[in-house]
């Protein structure tokens, strides 16, 4: 077990089976409520800090596989409720998922909707065919390669493939799971009309509780927003 500090709070780094997990502390007296980052834990921070000063935890695990392969979203699971019980917190997280963290965050509520009280999701990738270039995008070799190493499958099998994030939406919305969703309108690396359009359809023709908020002329970075203040104000109203 290591500490140090990050953006002025303490981190605790620790092994968790064959990974690496991560609590962030608030300065303040802890409300007992967790902030998942399901990958990327130091990219776009502003929203993570701000929980941080508002007194949640920020918690992190890695994995073999940033595409969110069952395994790495078992592991997960398994990470949450270790950390939970640890702190004696609330394991019902606010999942933070951004780029591939979105596919993490969304799959990991939709296999354990007990661990998700509301999901951030930002650029979220959650069409595994898209990310691997059926669509708009045109995928780098290592970005296949990936894929390839999470799941097993080739450019024939992958048409078939069906546990996308998108894939289990009936999930979440049988779990009642709130999202807050930012996107950039000129995102190619994950298409909105190819990922996270799939989900805003799914919700508003369900009747799911969704906000999503468009940012003009902006590509899949940066993600987050100047200012975070309405995706606390939205993720607090479920926690």
């Amino acid at each position: 077990m290591s500490e140090n500090v990050w953006e002025g709070f303490r981190v605790e780094e620790f092994p968790f089976e064959d990974q690496v997990g991560t609590i962030i502390y608030p300065n303040i007296t802890p409300r007992g409520r967790l902030v998942l980052k399901g990958e990327y834990r130091d990219a776009f921070p502003k929203f993570e800090r701000m929980m941080l000063e508002r007194g949640y935890y920020v918690i992190n695990v890695s994995h073999r596989n940033r595409y969110a392969p069952a395994d790495c979203v078992e592991l997960t699971a398994r990470f949450v409720e270790y950390v939970a019980q640890k702190l004696n917190a609330d394991k019902r997280c606010i999942m933070v998922g951004m780029s591939a963290g979105g596919t993490m965050s969304a799959k990991l509520a939709a296999y354990h909707p007990e661990l998700a009280a509301v999901l951030y999701l930002d650029a979220p990738g959650l069409n595994l065919l898209s990310l691997a270039g059926l669509g708009q995008r045109e995928v780098p070799p290592h970005v296949w390669q990936e894929l390839v190493n999470g799941y097993g499958f080739d450019r024939i099998t992958l048409i078939n493939h069906r546990d996308s994030p998108i894939d289990h939406l009936d999930k979440l919305i049988a779990n009642n799971i709130p999202i807050i969703m930012v996107y950039g309108n000129a995102d190619v690396i994950a298409p909105y009309c190819e990922n996270g359009k799939v989900l805003e359809d799914y919700y508003r023709a369900h009747n799911g509780t969704l906000k999503v908020i468009e940012k003009s002329m902006v590509g899949h970075h940066p993600h987050g927003l100047d200012d975070p203040t309405p995706i606390v104000e939205f993720v607090e109203q479920f926690v």
